[in-house]
């Protein structure tokens, strides 16, 4: 049985979620504690709605890139 893509399912992990989007994992898990319209709840875990925070990473750029991975500096 093959798995979805991750561009195919609507709802996402928070790991999903992190490598889809190319986010640090620190930043995305401290910044999942607020309250977000895309998080929705099956007991207690936490699922990502994708095409919701997809419109809300449209709506707000820098939110995207402040999640980011960090990059290293170049010697």
């Amino acid at each position: 049985m093959r798995t979805a893509l991750l561009e195919q399912k609507n709802l996402l992990n928070p790991e999903e979620t992190i490598q889809h989007f190319g986010l640090s994992q620190r930043k995305f898990y401290r910044w999942l504690k607020e309250p977000h319209s895309f998080v929705a709840f099956y007991g207690k875990r936490k699922l990502i709605l994708r095409t919701e925070l997809e419109q809300y990473f449209r709506k707000h750029p820098e939110e995207k890139e402040a999640l980011k991975r960090g990059r290293k500096k170049k010697a």
